[in-house]
């Protein structure tokens, strides 16, 4: 199983920059899940110690709002990964994340992450270059996500900033 794996972890973006070898000395730490549609990968403030890699299937992350409601982040297809905080600190998950569809994940749990550290460090160096690109895409994703946030909230208030001109020729809150 570890060539075909590796053969599929070559598609991943996080990855990318792993040749052959890298990639045969990854496989076997990657961990099997199989998820019935319905199922919870994870659901906000539990422990987090993993990553996953959903090589079949669907996944939607979500965030609690209210109640009964839950706001739709993201949904990870063949190829994407989630979790990745995991593999950096024990803060309890942000976001909970379900299964949309019957689903195929790897789990690259932390500890074996640090082990990559110790034991392969060039591989360890690759993987965090690409996890950084991935924080700061999905940083850029958040920020607009609250400037509209932030834009909706204040046009459905009527809000009307009057007075003085800010910083930067901009009115501020």
């Amino acid at each position: 199983m570890a060539p075909v794996l590796a053969d599929f972890l070559s598609q991943v973006a996080l990855f990318q920059d792993l040749d052959a070898d890298a990639l045969s000395t990854l496989a076997p730490l990657l961990t099997h899940k199989q998820f019935r549609a319905g199922s919870v990968i994870f659901r906000e403030l539990d422990d987090s110690d993993a990553l996953y890699i959903v090589e079949q299937g669907s996944v939607v992350v979500s965030k609690h709002v209210r109640d009964d409601v839950d706001l739709v982040l993201t949904r990870f297809h063949s190829g994407d990964f989630f979790g990745e905080m995991g593999l950096f600190d024990a803060a309890p998950r942000s976001a909970s994340a379900n299964v949309e569809v019957d689903s195929l994940l790897w789990r690259l749990d932390r500890k074996v992450f640090h082990n990559i550290f110790s034991h392969h460090p060039d591989i360890a160096a690759k993987i965090c270059y690409r996890l950084v690109k991935v924080f700061i895409e999905r940083l850029r994703v958040t920020n607009e996500q609250t400037r509209d946030a932030i834009r909706w909230g204040l046009e459905a208030t009527g809000y009307s900033p009057t007075g003085t001109q800010a910083l930067f020729g901009r009115k501020s809150t």
